[in-house]
């Protein structure tokens, strides 16, 4: 992670997450939010009435969990920093073939990991303590995107963290997926699809998953749910879940 000396402390270290994950998530957020609920509300969502408490509930939950989430990472990040992980820099210190190879074992092992994380915060327990704050969104908006209890968020976010404990990730890879996995939670929370390509948790899928709750656990893809059995197919939502 190429950073200044000055940020190699705790609290710097913090900061900068912090502040990084609330400007990614407002901008993100709030550009999505005004394009396809306020200026193509007529297009995507023409029956949507705007629920300023809804949308405050979901920034505020999203905020927490942005610095729960912060005060967690810091730490492993500043561990990246010392050179106590297997996180390197130089492309050459593995090779073409590892750096590829390992995009793919990182999807799987965050794949893999993430979906039974899911499944079990549907459980009664975990569910109602954790992951219900999340839920309380049935018909989500990009506010909702990162809305979550931070123990949940860090439970889901984990599979990625410990990659870098696991097997040698390039700084570029680790990063990217991080600040992917916030893009893709914007977009999968929009209610719309851009691709109907059903071997990708897209959209919709997720929409099903909070009409549903029940289904649809994957992060980016939907082959854990048709091998688990929690496979939901979006075609058979109704059609308000896309107009209100």
């Amino acid at each position: 992670m190429f950073l200044p000396e000055s940020f190699h402390n705790l609290p710097m270290m913090f900061l900068f997450i912090i502040i990084n994950g609330l400007l990614l998530y407002f901008i993100l957020s709030g550009l999505s939010y005004y394009f396809f609920f306020v200026k193509k509300k007529d297009k995507y969502h023409p029956k949507y009435k705007r629920k300023p408490e809804k949308i405050k509930s979901s920034i505020k939950w999203a905020v927490v969990s942005l610095i729960g989430n912060a005060v967690v990472v810091a730490p492993l990040h500043l561990l990246i920093l010392r050179d106590q992980t297997k996180i390197y820099y130089n492309v050459g210190d593995y090779g073409i073939a590892w750096l590829i190879f390992s995009i793919f074992l990182y999807l799987f092992v965050t794949e893999t990991s993430i979906y039974w994380t899911h499944r079990w915060l549907h459980w009664k327990k975990p569910y109602k303590h954790l992951h219900y704050y999340h839920h309380q969104f049935r018909l989500p908006t990009p506010w909702a995107s990162v809305a979550f209890h931070p123990v949940d968020s860090f439970a889901q976010a984990l599979p990625h963290h410990l990659c870098m404990f696991l097997f040698p990730v390039h700084i570029y890879v680790y990063l990217g997926f991080l600040t992917f996995v916030t893009v893709w939670a914007v977009m999968i929370h929009d209610r719309v699809s851009f691709i109907n390509w059903k071997v990708i948790n897209y959209t919709d899928h997720h929409t099903a998953h909070h009409w549903y709750n029940n289904y649809n656990f994957g992060q980016f893809f939907t082959f854990w749910d048709r091998l688990g059995g929690t496979y939901k197919d979006p075609d058979e939502l109704p059609p308000q879940v896309f107009e209100n």
